[in-house]
């Protein structure tokens, strides 16, 4: 079952909203807020897969919530009003729906969410958007994944751009091989080593075709070691 929660000032606007995600299955409202003190404390805490969001509220708007939290769910925005579309979708929200919303539309953006729960393949690719410049980056030519708090840096043989998912969400899709996490910060794609060092510790190094260098923690040289029978 997907927890989702919803965040909108307006109580019949929730009641509305979880009325027809009840209606859709698979889908349970955990939690709803009415502003975004409240809703950080219960994101936090309960970690929902899907948040719907208003955008402007009393106490802050939905994108002031967004950069307060540590773990950051999908985001589908709800809101009444039209010129934060573009923003939105620089936050990497899956949607933008305006108010009043039908089932139809709403049943739109949650097929949307359940797309992205299927696992990548190597084939897959990344959707980035970089100011006015949106191109794509297929998942094989990543050679490392950087945390960076709330996002994600993918690191290829000669760039590299930010997504707004945590490496914790898009570890949860990446295919077992040929990726292989390094330590909590770094996730690197065995297909594009260079070469391997071992550390004075007994750990080892990575070294990348792009001359980046990987770190792997004392666990996770262990379990290199073992999985590739080093």
């Amino acid at each position: 079952m997907n927890k989702v929660v919803i965040v909108d000032d307006s109580h019949l606007a929730r009641l509305e909203l979880k009325a027809q995600l009840d209606e859709m299955g698979d889908l349970e409202v955990v939690a709803e807020a009415p502003d975004i003190i409240e809703a950080k404390a219960v994101i936090e805490q309960l970690q929902p897969d899907l948040l719907l969001l208003d955008i402007n509220m009393p106490s802050g708007s939905g994108f002031d919530l967004l950069a307060q939290l540590s773990y950051v769910p999908h985001v589908i925005f709800v809101t009444a009003h039209d010129d934060f579309a573009v923003k939105s979708f620089e936050v990497n929200a899956l949607d933008y729906l305006l108010k009043p919303v039908t089932q139809a539309r709403l049943a739109i953006a949650i097929e949307k969410y359940k797309k992205l729960q299927t696992p990548l393949e190597v084939d897959s690719r990344f959707f980035i958007k970089d100011g006015q410049r949106c191109f794509f980056i297929a998942l094989e030519d990543v050679q490392a994944f950087e945390a960076m708090g709330n996002y994600t840096r993918l690191h290829t043989k000669d760039r590299a751009v930010s997504v707004y998912r945590t490496l914790a969400n898009i570890a949860e899709r990446l295919p077992e091989e040929p990726f292989f996490r390094a330590n909590r910060s770094w996730l690197f794609n065995v297909h594009h080593i260079a070469s391997l060092e071992q550390e004075s510790g007994g750990t080892l190094e990575v070294i990348l075709e792009n001359e980046m260098s990987i770190a792997l923690s004392r666990a996770q040289t262990t379990a290199f070691k073992q999985h590739y029978k080093l």
